[in-house]
């Protein structure tokens, strides 16, 4: 039962993240700064990928209640999983775009 519970979780953080990174390049939401956003091609990619997963996993879930064949393969989704995620954060903190400061205090006197 506790298995369910991961696999549906994680499932939703994929679906949501796959969802909000699609939605930024359509319409902008502004909750990621101008200098932060990912390049087009590179957000509908990693939408896409993290989209398919979670569609898979939670297939994977509401299938196995009937199946219970299926149940053997949940455990090695949620670390497939796990993996998309972490392979996606590595990406934004290694390869996605990032501030430049400029290195000076600003000259308004609130330093």
């Amino acid at each position: 039962m506790l298995t369910y519970v991961f696999i549906f979780l994680a499932a939703s953080v994929l679906l949501f993240q796959g969802l909000h990174i699609i939605g930024e390049i359509e319409g902008p939401m502004g909750t990621v700064p101008k200098e932060l956003v990912l390049p087009e091609r590179a957000a509908r990619r990693w939408g896409e990928r993290l989209l398919g997963f979670g569609i898979l996993t939670l297939l994977l879930g509401f299938l196995s209640f009937p199946f219970q064949s299926l149940v053997d393969y949940l455990l090695p989704i949620l670390v497939i999983d796990g993996c998309a995620l972490a392979a996606f954060a590595l990406y934004l903190v290694f390869a996605a775009p990032r501030v430049e400061y400029i290195g000076k205090p600003s000259d308004d006197g609130h330093h």
